[in-house]
């Protein structure tokens, strides 16, 4: 999975991800190489590239085609449910229902701060799983954060992104959403990582994932859907639009909290 806060690019008009299994992890890392050509200088060990300003979306067309599919499904059934769930739900349940999400997330979070040579970050993500399962209810409380343990987000498509390979195409699926090559099977990647792949059966994990990620994620609609909404309204070309956000969203997902190194990297190819 951008003037739209952090995670926007999960939100419903389209949300990033990837589905399958390490075969697909496979084809989708070597149809991106493919298409993007040789890779440039390691952006964690050597000072990177200038990447190009446009985006690389050589399947437009039908991705355009899902797209129109998706946001019908949203305007039809999506929003609907949300505003449902937004007048069932009180606001700060939902919010503890995002922090949940959020620290479940947190194992991957740790193996991407260790791959991204980030040790400190590591430390944080470690110390707030610990703190939140254990004192905030399994992360319903950000209990953490109240000691100066501040979250962030880390995950398997930045760490390939931080290795040099490049985004590859861009792609929407079919009502997962907007995602790139590279992001799609570091998504593959980071789902291993995460403790309800394996106490959840895999019908709940299908319920699960659509909660938190995909367009039905009904989190992500809640936290996200007004600025969607205000996108849609200010465009005139909205697919286009929401591409550039979701892309810029992610080179400031990448390189935010690395402002000591240099802030380019392959996002755009």
């Amino acid at each position: 999975m951008s003037g739209l806060p952090n995670g926007v690019p999960h939100a419903g008009r389209t949300r990033r991800r990837g589905v399958g299994a390490f075969a697909v992890l496979a084809l989708l890392l070597w149809v991106g190489h493919a298409a993007a050509g040789a890779p440039a200088d390691d952006p964690v060990f050597g000072d990177g590239v200038t990447a190009p300003a446009t985006v690389f979306d050589p399947m437009e067309p039908m991705n355009r085609l899902v797209a129109r599919f998706n946001q019908g499904l949203d305007d039809w059934l999506l929003d609907p449910v949300t505003d449902a769930y937004d007048l069932v739900v009180p606001a700060p349940a939902r919010k503890a229902l995002r922090r949940a999400l959020f620290n479940l997330d947190a194992p991957a979070v740790f193996v991407n701060d260790v791959l991204q040579l980030e040790p400190v970050d590591a430390g944080v993500t470690a110390s707030r799983f610990a703190i939140n399962t254990v004192f905030g209810a399994v992360g319903l409380l950000d209990i953490a954060e109240l000691v100066g343990l501040i979250g962030h987000h880390s995950d398997f498509g930045q760490t390939l992104a931080l290795y040099g390979v490049s985004s590859g195409p861009y792609l929407i699926l079919p009502i997962l959403g907007p995602t790139t090559v590279r992001d799609g099977s570091g998504f593959l990647v980071d789902f291993w990582f995460r403790p309800t792949t394996y106490f959840l059966t895999p019908l709940s994990n299908i319920v699960f994932t659509s909660i938190r990620d995909g367009t039905a994620g009904l989190a992500a609609l809640d936290a996200h859907g007004p600025a969607l909404d205000a996108l849609e309204a200010s465009s005139m070309d909205y697919y286009a639009a929401l591409r550039s956000a979701y892309m810029q969203d992610r080179a400031g997902q990448i390189w935010g909290r690395r402002s000591g190194r240099h802030e380019t990297s392959l996002v755009y190819r």
